[in-house]
Formats: structure tokens, C-alpha cells, sequence
């Protein structure tokens, strides 16, 4: 059985995952982020403030603790997380390990769900994740999006 999470991403990341070219492939992470995911899952991609809106789905491949090194060399010099080698080294300051999320199949919904629209649907007081959600059935099916 698969699950449905959400996660939140700045938008020059998020978009990404959509471009129809070259999209982006692996989400970076750190700590222990996305402990619970595995392959096949789907993830929903938030794009924080100011766009503030769910853009769309990508499904999980798989999930890597890695060495920085490797995790470089894995993610292409990081051309698959669409960061530069500055960028890496700054997010991975003072780590010794990161977190790859190697996805695919990235669908664009038909028109973004603003953070106003998903508060109607979750409640007034539903905040976009730090981490990682997952999404029940019933929270699913407000945003009509199929597994």
C-alpha cells in the first residue's frame, strides 16, 4: 500500500519538479527527514510563501542516507536537485550525512490550490509542514487528487 505525503518547498525548487525538459529529480534533505517513505509513495509539492500554493505530485523512487560526498556525486554534481555546488555546500554546512529523495512521473495539478483554499478544506488553522505530512483518505479527497 502507498501513501500521500506533502511537503513543503521554497519555490525555485518546487517548480522544478514540473519543468517539462530538465526536471528535478532528487529532493535534498536533512536530519531524518522522510524516515517513513518508500518507493512508489507520492509526494504533493507545497510552494511556500510568497506563492503559497500546491503545485502538483512527483511518486518516490527511493530514499538515501549518504555521506555529502556521495550524496554530491549521486546527485549529478547537482544537476538532478538543481543546485549548484555553492548552494550544496551551504544547506550541508557542519553535516556529514544527507537525505536523497530520488523521485518521478512529476504531474502538474490542473490549476495550483492556494494555501486560502486548502485552509478551506483542512481548517482555518492548518499550517503548510516543517517536514513531512501525510495525507488521509478524507484530505485527499478534498483536493480531488488520485494516488
Amino acid at each position: 500500500m502507498t501513501n500521500t505525503y506533502l511537503i513543503s518547498v521554497r519555490p525555485t525548487w518546487a517548480d522544478a519538479f514540473f519543468n517539462v525538459h530538465n526536471p528535478k529529480t532528487i529532493e535534498l534533505r536533512k536530519g531524518n527527514f522522510g524516515a517513513s517513505l518508500k518507493p512508489g509513495d507520492t509526494i504533493a509539492i507545497y510552494a511556500t510563501l510568497p506563492v503559497g500554493e500546491l503545485l502538483g505530485i512527483v511518486r518516490v523512487l527511493k530514499r538515501e542516507i549518504l555521506p555529502i560526498t556521495r550524496l554530491w556525486r549521486a546527485s549529478e554534481q547537482g544537476q538532478l536537485a538543481r543546485v549548484t555546488r555553492q548552494q550544496f555546500d551551504a544547506y550541508y554546512c557542519n553535516q556529514e550525512s544527507g537525505i536523497g529523495v530520488w523521485v518521478q512521473s512529476a504531474q502538474l495539478l490542473p490549476k495550483p490550490i492556494a494555501l486560502y483554499k486548502l485552509r478551506q478544506f483542512w481548517g482555518h488553522r492548518w499550517q503548510p509542514p516543517q517536514q513531512l505530512q501525510q495525507l488521509s483518505d478524507d484530505r485527499l479527497a478534498a483536493l480531488n487528487i488520485a494516488r
